[in-house]
């Protein structure tokens, strides 16, 4: 049952939508009891046909630096567990990572959520309401949310309906009235629906993982690259830019000995050079029991140089919350004390 068929069985008027809507995507309550706008047999009746949250806090870590929260959450349905990272940055952002999945089914060789393998999708309002937890936070501080990125567990395009209407909700003027730029889908580069995405014009941001320069390269470091070739990831990308003129984001996590000589940043110049990209260099974060390693500062900086004396835009991007093992490509719903 939706809100809508819950107002229309209750013989409710039009604008308790709004007033619902207002409650919890604006004044960010955090239990049925506070909705006082409803009279008290209302919010009975809405507490008997929907759980206020889908989602159970079972630990919440924060960095040694204050900057990076992570939560580790039970779904209330079955007792699934996802993690969700906030990023507070020196400039004021506050940075929701969300997951959209329990677990991934794509398998990256330097991520330790891959090694859950897939276990469910997560509904559009457990989406939604890994931000509204922080977000309720953060007004107590008297500040916002100030972006959002599918940045955490799971493949969003392998769930793209869910990811898609929690982005409604994020952007709806009558919710959260996010502006859609403030919110970056990271992908693995699955072809398909990336050209649905394009399809549904979607007006965020996107972020690709391509982390090698080559198909062969990319295969042997991310699976799923071997039924979504480079040369169609690049054709689709090419769509998109022309389609909103807006920038991609390239994700690059540098592996040592693996993905991090001149040679390959060579070759990452001539397949990105030219193109409204951005590309993130990620210094791996060490997962437990992976023997890659990371690459060192030096050759991070040459790695750096090559993009910089061809004119490729780019940063090297500095890891938040690897301390509570937060950072890019480490969360695995461990349970700590």
């Amino acid at each position: 049952m939706t809100f809508e068929e819950f107002l229309k069985k209750n013989n409710q008027p039009s604008f308790r939508l709004k007033q619902l809507n207002l409650a919890l995507y604006k004044q960010y309550i955090e239990d049925w009891s506070e909705f006082t706008t409803w009279s008290k047999e209302l919010r009975e009746k809405i507490a008997q046909e929907f759980d206020f949250n889908t989602l159970k806090v079972i630990n919440h870590q924060k960095s040694k630096k204050g900057d990076t929260e992570k939560v580790l959450f039970s779904r209330t349905k079955n007792k699934q567990l996802l993690e969700t990272v906030i990023m507070k940055h020196k400039d004021g952002r506050n940075t929701v990572c969300v997951s959209c999945m329990v677990g991934c089914p794509v398998g990256c060789t330097f991520c330790a959520t891959g090694t859950m393998g897939f276990i469910s999708n997560l509904t559009s309002e457990e989406i939604a309401e890994q931000v509204l937890f922080f977000a309720r936070k953060l007004k107590k501080e008297d500040k916002k949310v100030s972006n959002i990125v599918f940045m955490g567990m799971g493949e969003p395009l392998l769930n793209l309906d869910n990811v898609l209407e929690s982005i409604e909700i994020f952007t709806n003027p009558e919710k959260m009235a996010m502006s859609p730029s403030r919110i970056t889908i990271s992908t693995s580069g699955i072809v398909k629906p990336l050209e649905k995405l394009l399809e549904n014009d979607f007006k965020g941001r996107l972020a690709i993982s391509l982390h090698a320069p080559t198909q062969e390269l990319r295969e042997s470091i991310m699976p799923i690259a071997k039924n979504n070739s480079l040369s169609e990831l690049m054709t689709v990308v090419d769509k998109i830019i022309d389609n909103n003129n807006k920038r991609i984001s390239f994700e690059y996590v540098l592996l040592k000995n693996i993905n991090d000589k001149q040679r390959h940043a060579e070759k990452l110049v001539k397949l990105v050079k030219g193109k409204l990209i951005h590309l993130n260099l990620i210094p791996y974060n060490p997962v437990p029991g992976f023997t890659l390693q990371t690459s060192d500062r030096n050759q991070i900086d040459r790695f750096s140089a090559v993009l910089s004396r061809a004119r490729v835009p780019h940063t090297v991007r500095v890891s938040m919350g690897k301390d509570i093992d937060a950072a890019c490509g480490q969360l695995a719903t461990k349970k700590t004390k």
